[in-house]
């Protein structure tokens, strides 16, 4: 954030006046940079000499330009051979700096498709998020994993299509559980041939194209045909699958003629708070909707709802790959660059559009409603968030305010399979992108070597030692909190104090939250470096909002324990050993049936197996005795 005090209009203009005497009249990007080589803004232009003319005249500027103006010290521009790189160039800059003044999209992750494994003889069916870099077929995108997951049983119940992996397909000795449940025809062991399952797989792509007309006729046909032979369990099965098209399509279902796969984009902007709700419509079926909350960059209020626009769609189409059609409730700046660029990344024909009228325009305004009371809903909550913030700060008498926060917690069984977790919140709320587990190291080189790795695994103080100095050094020590909650007591709160006093971390407050009297919630104590002991009343609304922030924290800590304790339950003794790769490891357990046969055997009998020398067999055999 700017912490310059000392900015001056007519100094920053001067620097850029110096700067405009060696731009170029061509196309390409510029740079604006203040103190601290802090990137404040970064933009496009056709004619770069004429663009930045334009903040040297201060009559020209609103309050966001001026301020912006003022605080700027230096301007780089990088010249390109035409505006549509310009914008490519623009949006790419401005993911990987975050300038404060340009608008950022929080979450433009992309959204999860439906793959069909075409690299196997029976293709798989699963979901796929990410780079389409698969060998197969791909429906989507879908907005949500449920959304998703959900399709993909329905696709089971009907077309009985597999979802295991090849490892699993290929050591399949008899059906697995999705056949006796009627949701797979195991391929697996040939009760299926490949023909019928191709037959199957495009049945399946024509209901997720939607064409799923002819299909229902089809299994209506087969129903009545095993009803009529009186096989009225085959009839039973068939009915089901009619059931889960139906319903699938009556919740599904959109008529928007002439037009299969179109995004909806509509923007409402309120003060400095605003939202991007997108519906997605794919072979006229509904792919869900979610709502987008871009941060207009300082002093936003005076941003363009058509900048707005633009920006969004440059940085999230720049990982989703878009339809042919978009529909908005308001054109974006320089549209037509806008098309002419996502026709140049990904191929495709894009058209941007402006409903008139018909059903178009009727989830256009439909829509909009739905982003109205998710926006309202938003500044409520960032509202009250921001109360919840402030009244902390008051209560513990913490110097400065809270603006954003961390909370740590560890898990573990007994010190096996330890896990710390962190979770982060400011005034938008839980900041999930940021969330982070950490496995407990067996091996504390910083500690004294009489401690034994069982006693650091089951020591909560060490445990939260580590997870700190790993947070607030090397790489990690980024975007700093100005607090810390710990769940503990005040021993986990002297650990933590001492542990960013030897890193030379001063300015992040500490509070630890240590259970009640017989784990009573709302009993809760709260120490910091100020005070032995704190209780709220038990109704106290900051009391709520701690406990909430505990609970957070505790629910993603032994979430990721029990990721790890199944991990361990399979772990096998030998992936330990140095030097022991896959090839070995197989050797050793066809030789011996287990790995603890294999620690039970001599050298000279470890140096029959095949691959096994006499230095691996003397590793193998110092490892278990």
């Amino acid at each position: 954030m700017i912490k310059n005090k000392n900015v001056s209009l007519s100094k920053g203009i001067d620097i850029i006046k110096n700067e405009l005497l060696t731009i170029p009249k061509k196309s390409g990007v510029y740079q604006m940079i203040g103190e601290n080589s802090e990137y404040l803004y970064i933009g496009k232009a056709k004619n770069l000499n004429n663009r930045i003319k334009f903040y040297t005249q201060p009559k020209r500027l609103n309050s966001r330009l001026s301020y912006m103006v003022s605080n700027t010290v230096k301007l780089e521009i990088i010249v390109t051979s035409s505006e549509i790189e310009a914008l490519l160039l623009e949006s790419n800059l401005i993911k990987k700096f975050e300038p404060i003044f340009n608008i950022l999209l929080k979450d433009d992750k992309s959204f999860s498709s439906i793959l069909f494994n075409l690299s196997h003889s029976f293709p798989q069916l699963s979901a796929h998020r990410g780079r389409r870099n698969i060998k197969g077929e791909y429906f989507g995108p879908f907005v949500s994993k449920k959304t998703v997951q959900k399709t993909i049983e329905t696709l089971q119940k009907i077309f009985l299509l597999r979802t295991c992996n090849d490892n699993i397909f290929k050591s399949r000795t008899r059906p697995c559980l999705q056949f006796q449940i009627k949701r797979c025809s195991a391929p697996c062991v040939n009760l299926i041939s490949k023909e019928d399952y191709r037959d199957s797989l495009n049945e399946a792509k024509k209901f997720l194209q939607g064409n799923s007309k002819s299909i229902k006729q089809d299994l209506i046909k087969k129903m009545y045909n095993a009803s009529d032979k009186q096989n009225f369990e085959a009839a039973a099965i068939f009915r089901n699958r009619i059931k889960a098209l139906t319903e699938v399509h009556a919740s599904q279902n959109i008529n928007i003629p002439n037009m299969n796969d179109v995004d909806f984009l509509v923007l409402r902007k309120i003060g400095n708070k605003v939202v991007i709700q997108m519906t997605i419509i794919r072979s006229g079926c509904n792919y869900g909707s979610k709502s987008y909350f871009p941060s207009p960059g300082k002093n936003g209020a005076d941003v363009l709802e058509e900048e707005i626009m633009q920006a969004f769609v440059c940085q999230f189409y720049d990982k989703n790959i878009p339809p042919e059609n978009i529909l908005v409730n308001l054109n974006p700046k320089d549209k037509n660059l806008i098309e002419e660029l996502l026709h140049k990344k990904h191929k495709i024909k894009v058209k941007i559009e402006l409903p008139q009228r018909g059903k178009k325009l009727e989830i256009i305004k439909s829509t909009l409603k739905n982003a109205e009371e998710n926006l309202n809903r938003k500044i409520y909550e960032k509202s009250s968030n921001k109360n919840n913030l402030k009244n902390l700060q008051q209560t513990f008498n913490f110097k400065n305010s809270i603006k954003k926060l961390e909370v740590y917690d560890n898990s573990h069984n007994q010190g096996k399979s330890p896990v710390g977790a962190m979770i982060a919140f400011n005034e938008d709320g839980f900041l999930k992108s940021l969330y982070r587990r950490y496995n407990i190291l067996t091996e504390h080189k910083n500690l004294s070597k009489q401690i034994s790795a069982e006693f650091v695994n089951n020591n909560d103080y060490l445990m939260m030692q580590e997870v700190i100095r790993r947070r607030f050094i090397g790489k990690n020590s980024s975007g700093f909190p100005d607090l810390i909650i710990i769940d503990g007591g005040k021993g986990h709160l002297n650990i933590v104090l001492n542990e960013l006093k030897e890193l030379q971390i001063s300015n992040i407050e500490v509070l630890a939250i240590s259970k009640g009297i017989k784990r009573d919630a709302g009993r809760e104590n709260f120490y910091t470096k100020f005070s032995d002991s704190f209780r709220f009343n038990k109704d106290d609304p900051t009391l709520f909002f701690l406990q909430k922030l505990r609970d957070e924290v505790h629910r993603y800590a032994i979430a990721g324990h029990r990721i790890k304790s199944k991990k361990n339950i399979f772990k096998n003794p030998l992936d330990e050993i140095n030097g022991i790769g896959a090839n070995r490891k197989k050797s050793l357990l066809e030789e011996f049936g287990s790995a603890k046969a294999v620690g039970t055997a001599s050298i000279s009998d470890l140096l029959k197996v095949e691959g096994i020398n006499k230095s691996t067999a003397q590793k193998i055999f110092n490892f278990f005795n």
